[in-house]
């Protein structure tokens, strides 16, 4: 057994006379790799920033934390700065947040090292490339004068990886590392994470409410539920035989093609016939990049490449592809949001291609967004985001009645009109985007990542209601994800976009269970299974 590096005795968090985190106790060894899971609000951060020193000030930790023999809880100021990115270090769910947006990523890297190794400016600048390289990043020497905004998101989250175990901390905590990440980028981070502290013995909490990613990564498992203790054990153990409740329900709402690798092909669906709600025929979509010098040409980037569909009425369909691939923008077009460079896009009879007024279309279709607290105003009550639509389109009357009934479709309660979106849970909030978005009795809803920051648990209801909302209202869904094993899950057919052009079509089953393409099948081998591994490994 390794020896133990880290003990966590009784730890309690409270906010004045509230518990947030209550008896709390694990302990970690040397090279152990220790996953903690649960729900939004279970404890999971709190407990990551009680161990780091970071608490909010107005939140109070009391119990004990022993850090290779030192008592963490009560450690001064300058002492704890002297274990923080030395000792142990953290990494954040969000790099674009985490790092300094006006700082370059090599400077950030070396910055630890002068502080705690005591390295000149060359030798850690020199360092930062070395670490850079070792978690895969392409070209460290020319990375390191990036900025955090030129990164893609992978890349910056293995810049934080790099910058977390600078100076060989014997403890790393990632809390959220890969969430927002696609299959792919995940499956990478996630080896680089692994291969990074194994290399340095470095013992690893991994905090996350995504549970396969914990079966690929982690030997124990820690689950929380309201800030208590409810499971621990071995991974394997925990998730093949879980002694609580909760954890069941945890496990249960794994979606089946992240469970295990003999996941059953989807039937079929009947064959699409009639006239399509949606036709997209040679659209392209071009944008023009600043240049970086004054005699550089202008880079212009194919967003979208010749990309041709159609989706016929009552169907779901999947839009599935790595961060890039033009997702996003095809769904954008849609709902004349942007308009293509070239190429047509029809939707109920709307030519939204032509730039005439889209008045129209607004009572037709209707997009669901990824964040929906970036995209509820935080200043208007739900009530008012709600019939927001119903009074930009003109449609006459006293709204409140609509608004009750589409709270009530989505599973709300009434009287929460009154209040503001900070009030709500991320599923909450999702459920009024969805309401909004339902208030104009569209044909067509585009879901755009509406379950990726989401609890899997909360992502299961999400999707049901989805599915339930579907046939309530008589939906066309186009439902765009990076997530393969929730699209597989809700769509009937399903289009594989890689830089800007679809490279697969088809049947959910065919196209996941008997892909023709290259690219399609490294995306679904990159989805991490609850029984350990990766979905074809």
């Amino acid at each position: 057994m390794s020896a133990e590096l880290l003990r966590v005795d009784d730890l309690n968090v409270r906010v004045g006379s509230t518990p947030l985190v209550q008896g709390v106790s694990f302990t970690l060894g040397r090279g152990e790799r220790l996953g903690i899971i649960g729900e939004s609000g279970s404890g999971k951060t709190l407990t990551a920033l009680s161990i780091m020193g970071l608490l909010p000030d107005n939140l109070d930790a009391s119990g004990s934390i022993q850090f290779d023999g030192t008592e963490l809880l009560g450690l001064s100021e300058d002492d704890l700065c002297e274990v923080r990115g030395n000792a142990i270090s953290m990494i954040f769910q969000e790099p674009m947040t985490a790092l300094n947006p006006v700082m370059r990523i090599g400077k950030q890297i070396a910055e630890p090292l002068k502080l705690h190794q005591g390295l000149s400016s060359r030798e850690a600048a020199d360092t930062a490339v070395r670490l850079l390289d070792s978690v895969g990043i392409d070209r460290p020497e020319s990375r390191v004068r990036s900025f955090a905004h030129e990164l893609s998101g992978g890349q910056r989250q293995r810049a934080m990886i790099a910058m977390a175990l600078a100076c060989g901390p014997d403890l790393v905590i990632a809390d959220e590392p890969t969430t927002a990440l696609d299959v792919t980028v995940q499956a990478k981070v996630l080896g680089v994470l692994k291969e990074q502290v194994v290399a340095n013995d470095a013992a690893l909490i991994l905090i996350t409410h995504d549970l396969p990613v914990v079966s690929a990564i982690t030997e124990r498992v820690l689950v929380l539920r309201g800030g208590t203790v409810v499971e621990q054990g071995p991974t394997d153990v925990v998730f093949g035989r879980p002694a609580d409740d909760y954890t069941t329900q945890l496990v249960d709402a794994v979606p089946p093609m992240s469970t295990t690798a003999n996941v059953a092909l989807k039937p079929a669906p009947e064959p699409v016939v009639g006239t399509p709600l949606v036709s997209v025929r040679d659209v392209h979509k071009h944008y023009r990049l600043r240049r970086a010098r004054l005699r550089e040409p202008a880079m212009v980037v194919k967003a979208l490449d010749g990309v041709s569909l159609d989706i016929y009425p009552g169907e779901t369909f999947g839009v599935v592809g790595e961060s890039g691939s033009g997702k996003s923008t095809l769904a954008r077009i849609m709902v004349g949001l942007n308009r293509p460079t070239s190429g047509s896009v029809v939707v109920d009879g709307i030519d939204v291609s032509a730039g005439s007024d889209l008045r129209p279309l607004r009572d037709v279709a209707q997009m669901v967004f990824q964040d929906p607290m970036g995209s509820l105003d935080p200043r208007m009550r739900i009530g008012d985001i709600i019939a927001e639509p119903l009074r930009s389109l003109g449609t006459a009357g006293d709204h409140s009645q609509r608004v009750r009934t589409l709270l009530d479709a989505v599973s709300m309660p009434a009287n929460i009109a009154d209040r503001y979106p900070h009030e709500f849970s991320g599923g909450q909030r999702q459920r009024i985007a969805i309401a909004r978005a339902l208030a104009p009795n569209p044909t067509l809803l585009i879901a755009d990542e509406p379950v990726s920051a989401l609890d899997m648990s909360v992502q299961t209801v999400t999707l049901d209601l989805l599915k339930q909302l579907k046939e309530q209202f008589e939906l066309t869904m186009v439902f765009i994800s990076h997530d393969l094993s929730v699209v597989h899950e809700i769509c009937e057919r399903v289009i594989v976009m890689e830089r800007g052009a679809i490279v697969e079509r088809g049947d959910v089953g065919q196209v996941f269970g008997r892909p023709s393409t290259t690219y399609t099948e490294s995306l679904i081998n990159s989805i991490p299974r609850l029984d350990g591994g990766f979905l074809n490994a």
